[in-house]
């Protein structure tokens, strides 16, 4: 049975607002002096679909703040769901969120870019096992080249699938840029 389109942004909203806050991430802290509802509110719409997300931590530790853009579903499989950059404990950190659970031991491989033009990545699986995490490396590529694509090509290979997709890049200066404000706060 194919899985409505409505349900993949939909899911990814939801995902993210519960289970960003986990150990490690850092965010920016209530009790910081940040000024202004706007910058408390959980989610905000950025520039060309980008949205900022905050998520409060239940165990009382600073908040989860990232942002995230849903994949192009008409260039992508169901599986991938988007693109998820957040605030790590000492740096930004570059998630791929898909669909299905992963095993956490999987250590899938991940390519970006066009071809010809690719980063591959070694990544690991975060909790609960829909969030694939990249190396520290990647965050290069996101102050960096990303800030002049259209579109990010993505294609993840676990061994036993290949999930592919596009994500578009249009507005993630803004987006990261207010990302790094954000994280600095914490």
């Amino acid at each position: 049975m194919a899985t409505p389109r409505w349900f993949i942004p939909h899911f990814l909203a939801i995902f993210i607002l519960a289970t960003a806050p986990a150990p490690a991430i850092s965010g920016a802290n209530p009790d910081s002096g940040s000024n202004g509802d706007a910058d408390r509110a959980p989610t905000s719409e950025l520039v060309s679909g980008w949205r900022l997300v905050r998520s409060h931590n239940p165990n009382g530790g600073a908040d989860a703040i990232s942002i995230m853009h849903a994949a192009d579903m008409s260039a992508s499989d169901l599986d991938l769901a988007g693109l998820m950059i957040r605030c790590g404990e000492t740096s930004t950190e570059v998630a791929i969120i898909l669909l299905p659970a992963l095993p956490f031991s999987a250590r899938p491989h991940v390519t970006l870019g066009d071809p010809g033009n690719q980063t591959q990545f070694e990544a690991r699986v975060a909790p609960p096992g829909t969030v694939v995490l990249l190396p520290k490396d990647a965050t290069t590529l996101v102050s960096g080249p990303w800030q002049t694509s259209d579109d990010l090509f993505i294609r993840i290979d676990d061994g036993q699938s290949t999930i592919r997709g596009v994500v578009k890049l249009a507005g993630l200066q803004a987006a990261f840029n207010k990302l790094q404000a954000s994280c600095a706060r914490h």
